[in-house]
């Protein structure tokens, strides 16, 4: 009897168990959908796993209108009107501003000149001094004999052997390629068999004049290359700075093959020609010297040996004369009358011989540019 009293108690027990996890379970799984949750069921028993929330925003959720204007179309000429749909142009400044941690210091716009500047002086080539001319190529491409002939320079009469030099020689073999000192334009291409462009018809041989693109302080440049074996280009023809523009030879009063090179200044004439020492761009370690010899009165000297040695390491010496006098000229910026180019870089003394006399100066040469020097030759 206590037993089957106390079977009845663990039965209404047991069934008000299943009845209340019924009951949980039942709730549980209501607000499980509520919540969109999965219910899975485990060894008979239905738990409910919580996900994680998710981040990303529904699909159906409307985006907000300042959105729904970036993806609207665009017309296709205002598409061709935007920066971000063309090549970026590296004439104008850039469209993206920097960071400071990019860029410390606000960078500067420099709006370019509508119209390209006048064409006076030309920039110096590399490493020259800006105030001086040294803007013509050496007309022999490197590789070949590039050196002017020390023996015969501007202003040089070769002991009174020839008529004073008006020019500067490149001591090159037959048919060697002569190049444009400069770009120009070609304004003789030929012979000076009728037309004398030096003291005389039949001087130069085969020749080219080019007049070149910059002027110098106004005046038009010339330079001539003489005793070709041909010239290469045409009257009025535009060539480049070392272009090929003629083979060289030894034409015209030329005593064997080498090239005769001039600078002339403000016309194209025999007068009118420059030390082209003076012109001619100088070599990486190598300088100019240049000078002036007078007497105590102030008289130019002429044909006055000047010697060039080194002090400071041993180096070849540099010996020349003074100019001859005669249709030559000075140099604007030096008033010179001698000049000595490819020398190098160091500390030099300047002798000047006069008789049994001589007058001495110390000076620095300093790598392409140009030292001056001024000796009076005093009783």
């Amino acid at each position: 009897m206590r037993h089957s009293l106390t079977q009845r108690r663990r039965d209404a027990e047991g069934k008000n168990l299943r009845l209340a996890a019924f009951i949980s379970v039942l709730l549980l799984a209501l607000l499980a959908a509520c919540q969109g949750q999965p219910v899975v069921a485990v060894a008979n028993v239905e738990v409910v796993v919580t996900a994680v929330p998710p981040t990303a925003t529904p699909t159906n959720t409307a985006l907000p209108p300042v959105q729904l204007q970036l993806i609207s179309p665009t017309p296709a000429d205002e598409i061709a009107a935007m920066p971000s749909f063309t090549l970026p142009d590296p004439t104008q400044p850039s469209l993206i501003t920097p960071t400071p941690s990019d860029v410390p210091i606000a960078p500067t716009l420099i709006t370019p000149s509508p119209t390209p500047p006048p064409t006076f002086t030309p920039p110096a080539l590399p490493q020259t001094a800006p105030d001086e001319h040294y803007w013509l190529r050496r007309p022999v491409a490197e590789g070949g004999i590039v050196w002017t002939n020390k023996h015969y320079p501007y202003g040089s009469t070769r002991g009174g052997q020839l008529r004073p030099h008006h020019g500067v020689e490149f001591d090159v073999p037959h048919n060697t390629e002569i190049l444009a000192a400069a770009s120009g334009t070609v304004i003789v291409a030929g012979n000076d068999t009728t037309t004398a462009y030096g003291p005389q018809n039949s001087f130069y041989g085969n020749l080219v004049i080019i007049q070149h693109d910059t002027l110098y302080k106004g005046q038009p440049v010339f330079t001539l290359y003489a005793h070709l074996s041909q010239p290469l280009v045409a009257v009025g023809q535009q060539v480049n700075a070392e272009a090929v523009i003629g083979l060289s030879g030894a034409t015209g009063v030329a005593d064997g093959p080498h090239m005769h090179f001039e600078v002339r200044l403000g016309q194209n004439s025999y007068e009118a020609t420059h030390n082209p020492l003076l012109w001619l761009w100088p070599f990486p370690d190598r300088g100019t010297v240049v000078g002036r010899v007078t007497f105590a009165n102030g008289a130019l000297a002429h044909e006055t040996p000047v010697r060039v040695e080194r002090i400071d390491a041993p180096s070849r010496y540099a010996a020349t004369t003074t100019y001859a006098g005669e249709t030559l000229n000075a140099d604007d910026l030096w008033n010179e009358n001698f000049a000595i180019d490819d020398v190098e870089a160091g500390y030099y003394r300047v002798t000047v011989t006069a008789g049994e006399d001589k007058f001495t100066q110390e000076i620095w040469v300093y790598p392409r540019r140009t030292s001056f020097v001024e000796i009076v030759i005093q009783p």
